[in-house]
């Protein structure tokens, strides 16, 4: 019985980290994988593992990987003794991601920028003016708040 519960609740952590996940952009089976490679208990898991604790098939580990991968938020590694490919997580990323993702927000305000030198209509330029000030106020403010985030790391 309390193997049971400790499986329920697993299961009921690994939605709620994968639900967050897609919260903040990653595709649904993406963030199941991801969410399972942050609650392996070694260091990382195989693809029948995933495959197993996730109910998806080995296309679908095969896909996940490549994005997770690509994105260098994973990287594959070989077990002695095993044909089979293994993943494990990355230390130290999820600054770099944040950083990448929210760099966008200087391409998104030159668009914008771009847009209001276009436009003479009143309430378009009310509204592009809005969008504008708040992706300045990120930009501005991002940069000191991952300057004190890699300040406090090396502290």
């Amino acid at each position: 019985m309390a193997a049971e519960s400790e499986i329920t609740r697993r299961a009921a952590v690994l939605d709620r980290l994968s639900g967050m996940l897609e919260t903040v952009g990653f595709p649904h089976n993406i963030a199941r994988v991801y969410a399972a490679l942050t609650l392996a208990e070694g260091e990382g898991l195989s693809t029948a593992e995933i495959m197993g604790a996730l109910g998806i098939s080995k296309a679908s580990v095969s896909s996940a990987m490549q994005f997770l991968v690509g994105v260098e938020l994973v990287e594959r590694y070989r077990v002695r003794g095993s044909r089979e490919a293994h993943y494990r997580m990355l230390k130290g990323k999820w600054g770099d991601m944040l950083s990448r993702k929210l760099a966008g927000t200087s391409s998104v305000r030159a668009a914008v920028d771009e847009a209001l030198e276009f436009t003479a209509a009143p309430l378009a330029r009310e509204r592009l003016s809005e969008m504008r000030d708040v992706y300045a106020f990120f930009e501005r403010e991002f940069e000191g708040v991952m300057q004190r985030f890699n300040e406090g790391k090396r502290s």
